[in-house]
């Protein structure tokens, strides 16, 4: 459904960016978070983003 999205150079480094950004914040979110199961969503959180930050990684190879 979404594999015809298309991304200008600038539109990936703007997703790329938040991502990062998102990638630094999570870790401090995780310590001060005393609920468990929030704890664990944060993680589940980290894992994605790290995830979408090697697939851009890898899509923006190709085109540049």
């Amino acid at each position: 459904m979404y594999e015809d999205l298309k991304f200008s150079e600038a539109e990936l480094a703007l997703i790329t960016q938040l991502l990062e950004r998102e990638r630094s914040e999570l870790p401090v979110e995780i310590h001060h978070t005393r609920s468990s199961s929030v704890r664990s969503e944060l993680h589940d959180r980290a894992t994605i983003v790290r995830e979408l930050l090697v697939r851009l990684h890898n899509a923006t190879a190709f085109v540049g």
